[in-house]
């Protein structure tokens, strides 16, 4: 099925591919969208372009999706999202024109339900699903040309051990708690992006996947960690900031238990935890901030992560656009303070993240969001695929040890690529 759709416009695909967790009862494919909200870099107030979106329910299917799990509009918020405005000052790189919010409408899609085991068509109403399913049925898979990943480029760890040293100092003089530092590694690639992302699956078993196609480029995630979910009728927001990760090994047992002893990443953790609390209240109900199961480990595909749940109750004014700017970009992935984080990260970086530690994913029918947090992701356009891993710094941090962290985060990437070049996992 998915591959039929892929050769239609706007084809997109919300994969829960759902390993140990505790997101993602559902799958959907979509395409042919009816509609766009495509935001550039330089708009004054991005999330402004979401007042567009006046999604109420028109009723839901039997036994079927709820109106609040099933996706209206699909896509994704660019990190660079934050640096539009320029009341932020002059960010360090040129963004050019590139899309920060770039979300399309579906009037009807596929949705799999992973433990009920059924396949449903929702949508809009009875019409928009009946021109869904003859679409469907006219079309036929193409040919694709098979993925080439070419000589992978990755920014030199002496230099990001740099960058590491320049982030201890700045935590050192009290500007910042902590800051989350990336690298980049990139590489030309030919060929179908669809299927790099489904090797990107293999390697990492995720709950929050998407693979979007945009026309220009290509948006492939293996997320695992939830930035927020809004449901618009209880008016409940939940985020479930990921901080803190260790290697998992299959015959360790003691490793998730060392992970949450250890106190750098207790540490990383707990404050990223405030940071979503502090986020959170901007746009809560005077004493509705809870902390839900703090410093729980989960395991996914090759290591383990501190997770917390963080939860509210928006005020009842509250809109999509007001949470984004209370809440963006993930604090999980800058640091704190935020905004301080956010210039360090502008500094010591060699490269604009674009769509990197952004967020992803969709307004449901009932006016909701859910978004993942954009990492373990990867962007094709013009020739070249894209992927970043970082990790938190802090006081404590060991240059060495979060070098290593950031090559055990773009295994799922490296991995993938090596897959696709006919040499297996390595």
């Amino acid at each position: 099925m998915a591959r039929r759709l892929r050769a239609e416009p706007g084809f997109a695909w919300l994969d829960s591919n759902r390993s140990e967790a505790r997101d993602g009862r559902f799958s959907f494919l979509a395409a042919w969208p009816s509609d766009e909200i495509r935001v550039e870099f330089g708009a004054d107030a991005p999330f402004a372009a979401l007042e567009k979106v006046n999604q109420r329910s028109k009723g839901s299917v039997p036994d079927g999706p709820r109106p609040g799990e099933v996706p209206a509009w699909i896509g994704y918020i660019a990190y660079d999202a934050f640096w539009s405005s320029p009341v932020r000052g002059e960010p360090r790189f040129d963004r050019g024109s590139a899309a920060v919010m770039l979300f399309r409408r579906y009037p009807a899609l596929l949705a799999i339900d992973h433990e009920d085991g059924e396949t449903w068509v929702v949508g809009d109403d009875r019409d928009a699903c009946r021109l869904f399913c003859a679409r469907l049925s006219e079309g036929h898979e193409v040919e694709t040309t098979p993925p080439r990943v070419g000589p992978i480029e990755v920014d030199d760890a002496k230099e990001h051990r740099k960058s590491i040293v320049k982030a201890l100092e700045y935590i050192g003089m009290g500007e910042v708690y902590e800051v989350n530092v990336a690298r980049r590694w990139s590489a030309p690639f030919a060929g179908d992006a669809l299927e790099l992302w489904q090797a990107m699956r293999i390697a990492s078993r995720v709950p929050l996947g998407l693979f979007f196609d945009a026309g220009d480029h290509e948006v492939l995630a293996c997320t695992m960690e939830r930035f927020i979910q809004w449901d618009a009728g209880s008016r409940t927001l939940v985020t479930r900031p990921i901080k803190g990760t260790i290697r998992r090994e299959t015959t360790d047992d003691g490793a998730s238990q060392r992970l949450r002893a250890d106190p750098k990443e207790q540490a990383e953790h707990s404050m990223i935890v405030d940071l979503m609390r502090n986020d959170l209240g901007r746009v809560a109900e005077i004493g509705t901030v809870r902390v839900e199961d703090p410093l729980l480990v989960e395991p996914f595909t090759g290591l383990y992560h501190l997770v917390s749940t963080v939860s509210c109750v928006t005020r009842p004014d509250v809109s999509l656009q007001a949470i984004l700017e209370a809440t963006f970009p993930p604090g999980s992935v800058t640091g704190a303070p935020k905004v301080r984080a956010l210039e360090i990260i502008e500094e010591l970086e060699k490269h604009p993240r674009g769509i990197y530690c952004g967020a992803l994913g969709f307004i449901d029918h009932d006016g909701g969001l859910s978004l993942a947090v954009a990492i373990r992701t990867a962007t094709v356009s013009d020739g070249r695929v894209d992927y970043w891993a970082g990790g938190g710094i802090v006081e404590a941090s060991d240059p060495d040890r979060e070098i290593a962290e950031t090559e055990l985060k773009a295994r799922v990437f490296l991995d993938a690529a090596e897959s696709l070049r006919g040499g297996g996992k390595r």
